[in-house]
């Protein structure tokens, strides 16, 4: 067998881990996390609500409709009656306070408060979250108005709103009398 001369071996060793940290170059390059938008999570949810609770003084579909526009609409299948179906339920004057929010990555959760008529006379205070995501064709923060994207398992929640059944009895079990 020929053998190589030592040269010839460490240029092929150096051409091939230059040829492999370039694809993994290019691979990660590939998988680079874009900036995240301008505009907060935070800020997106306020202007919504704003909109909403204007729009519900005013009166008119123009600040509902640039409500709707913060919200992840057509990819969640929500439609504009839809969506105006959900608004028009919420009560004259809604208000709602900011009270945290949490980004990961390009998911984030706002949490917000807001006051409810109590059928018991007076207030109650309802906390909820509201879950955004960044939109990757506009590098914008969108409402995910349905809730689609909560991290809950569907198929769980399904089951878990299933009535337990018992079992049915086998066709070998005895009865006993």
């Amino acid at each position: 067998m020929p053998r190589l001369p030592a040269k010839a071996l460490l240029t092929g060793l150096l051409v091939a881990v230059l040829v492999v940290g370039a694809g993994f170059a290019a691979i990660n390059y590939g998988h680079q996390e874009k900036a995240l938008p301008e505009e907060t999570a935070l800020s997106v949810v306020g202007k919504f609500y704003e909109y909403i609770s204007e729009a519900k003084i005013r009166g008119g579909n123009l600040l509902i409709n640039e409500a709707y526009q913060l919200t992840s609409g057509k990819p969640s299948r929500t439609d504009r009656a839809r969506f105006l179906e959900v608004v028009n339920r919420y009560p004259p004057g809604f208000k709602v306070d900011i009270v945290d929010s949490q980004v990961q990555g390009r998911h984030a959760n706002v949490t917000v408060e807001y006051k409810m008529a109590s059928a018991f006379g007076g207030l109650y205070t309802v906390r909820t979250v509201v879950p955004l995501n960044v939109d990757d064709e506009t590098n914008t923060w969108k409402i995910d108005f349905r809730g689609d994207t909560d991290d809950q398992d569907p198929a769980i929640i399904k089951k878990s709103l299933q009535p337990d059944t018992p079992a049915a009895p086998s066709s070998n079990s005895e009865t006993v009398q």
